[in-house]
């Protein structure tokens, strides 16, 4: 089950890797995508508010590229 909690540590994880562009962009991607497989599933406790928090990832100041 996809929780809110998870979703905050997935986003702060992202946070602590910013120096690292390509590693911080993949775990976005990553978490991105978790949390619409977990809803799409209906595997997400509560899919509004993980959803608010994974978007917190786009505030962070890191380079996004795709090739």
């Amino acid at each position: 089950m996809m929780t809110v909690e998870f979703v905050k540590a997935a986003v702060a994880a992202v946070e602590r890797v910013g120096g690292d562009d390509e590693q911080a962009h993949s775990q976005e991607d990553d978490l991105h995508l978790a949390v619409l497989t977990a809803i799409a599933e209906g595997t997400c406790e509560d899919p509004q508010a993980c959803a608010k928090e994974a978007i917190k990832t786009v505030a962070l100041d890191f380079a996004r590229w795709c090739a």
